[in-house]
């Protein structure tokens, strides 16, 4: 499984709540799913998202899109397919969560240093970064291309260069855990909040306000998309 595609990470997350669905039982053999404008809006992600998820669905034989009326529940359904669908997601989880522990042992430090070296220049353009995300999640679109940028611009504001170049290495990956499906309308407004906490932090140069709010920001987030707490 390729996952260093965010977009793949969004269709495969919503495939995966669906299946959960029909082994619960709350979609029963022959069910047919609600259309497509429906299941986009229940999950809060594209309809193209809904479709690449049901293709996926339909590969492992769990449902089947019939044209012109709709995509229903298979009466029969492979138990080990289904297994080996499962375990493909339960390793997803288990890499998304990799990916925050990754981000919460190396970030408040790179925001720590940022604060201790930042001048009024960087201040001013992470500030216009901050407020640009903001008027881009209010006006309804997905703002974690400026989530990425803030917090590459943080790195580059320690004044040590291999910061980052760590993250620009590391962004692709890092992108995984700021897909749409990660990244919900309230969850982006929660995040630019707390980007506005680490801007106070910068302003008043306080290399331990920066660590800590760093450290909220990312266990928050990471608490919003696996519904796991961290530990304080």
């Amino acid at each position: 499984m390729d996952s260093t595609n965010p977009a793949k990470t969004v269709h495969q997350s919503v495939a995966r709540q669906i299946a959960e669905l029909i082994e619960s039982g709350n979609l029963k053999k022959g069910d047919k799913l609600p259309a497509e404008r429906t299941l986009a809006e229940r999950f809060k992600v594209s309809r193209s998202s809904i479709r690449e998820a049901i293709k996926s669905l339909a590969q492992k034989n769990l449902v089947e899109s019939r044209r012109g009326d709709g995509t229903y529940i298979l009466a029969e359904m492979d138990a080990d397919i289904f297994d080996a669908f499962t375990t493909a997601f339960s390793d997803q989880k288990k890499r998304i969560s990799d990916i925050f522990q990754f981000r919460r042992v190396i970030e408040p430090e790179i925001a720590a240093l940022a604060a201790a070296s930042m001048n009024d220049e960087t201040l001013n353009r992470l500030k216009l970064i901050v407020c640009d995300q903001q008027m881009k999640s209010q006006s309804g679109k997905n703002s974690s291309d400026l989530d990425a940028l803030l917090h590459r611009e943080i790195a580059k504001a320690t004044g040590n260069s291999i910061f980052p170049e760590m993250m620009q290495a590391l962004e692709q990956i890092m992108d995984e855990s700021r897909s749409e499906i990660l990244q919900p309308p309230a969850r982006q407004q929660a995040s630019i909040a707390a980007h506005f906490k680490i801007l106070e932090a910068f302003e008043n140069r306080d290399p331990a306000m920066a660590r800590e709010t760093m450290r909220k920001h990312i266990a928050e987030v990471e608490e919003a998309a696996t519904g796991r707490n961290q530990p304080e």
